[in-house]
């Protein structure tokens, strides 16, 4: 190997070492949504969409009860409140067990978030338990330009939880609830008529610049 050539061998091996952990990190991220998905806790005000492969009659989408419990074809009720969606895909799993052979089940959780304020689409969403708070605003229309993305807040159980790095925060801090509301405020009065103000100023200053050197 020539010495340039060991010169260019070097920066490539340097450069893949330096991209490893990027590269890593962002295969992490991909993995995340289906992680939180499979490690989040079903809640009372969930619906909980159940598809068994193959089975067409026994597929269903059910609202869990106050009680915590959710009420199936074949199988009746199961008590799902605080199981990890993952661990309530193995139970169920194992109740289709009992007349099916090799049951394939899969379970996707709902959570019913109310999204209001200066947004593209205020209305009620039914969203996957993966979700952040970005990912609802972005679907409801994202902020419009009148709304204030610095006030974001959640209430919950009449609790008005600011959250203020929404966009950027993936964490759990970030996960959402049935019967989250999801308030994106207005910007103030003075932001949202600065032009206005502004044009105004203009006017009068240019007309009592006229009238003082008449």
């Amino acid at each position: 190997m020539t010495a340039g050539m060991g010169h260019v061998f070097a920066r490539a091996v340097a450069l893949a070492v330096l991209t490893m952990p990027l590269a890593v990190a962002r295969g992490q991220d991909s993995a995340a949504p289906a992680r939180r998905a499979a490690e989040a806790h079903v809640e009372p005000g969930d619906r909980v969409a159940v598809k068994v492969y193959l089975e067409p009659t026994l597929s269903d989408e059910v609202l869990v009860n106050s009680r915590g419990e959710i009420t199936l074809a074949r199988i009746g009720t199961v008590h799902a409140a605080s199981i990890a969606v993952g661990a309530l895909e193995d139970t169920l799993r194992a109740r289709y067990a009992t007349f099916l052979r090799n049951p394939d089940v899969n379970v996707t959780v709902l959570r019913r978030v109310v999204v209001n304020g200066d947004v593209g689409r205020p209305n009620v969403y039914y969203v996957d338990v993966s979700s952040t708070l970005r990912d609802v605003i972005a679907q409801a229309g994202g902020v419009t330009e009148n709304g204030n993305p610095d006030q974001v807040a959640i209430i919950r159980d009449g609790q008005r939880i600011p959250v203020p790095n929404w966009r950027d925060d993936v964490s759990r801090a970030s996960d959402l609830r049935s019967g989250d509301q999801i308030f994106v405020p207005k910007r103030s009065w003075l932001y949202r008529n600065m032009f206005s103000i502004a044009s105004t100023g203009v006017l009068i200053s240019s007309f009592l610049y006229s009238v003082l050197h008449k």
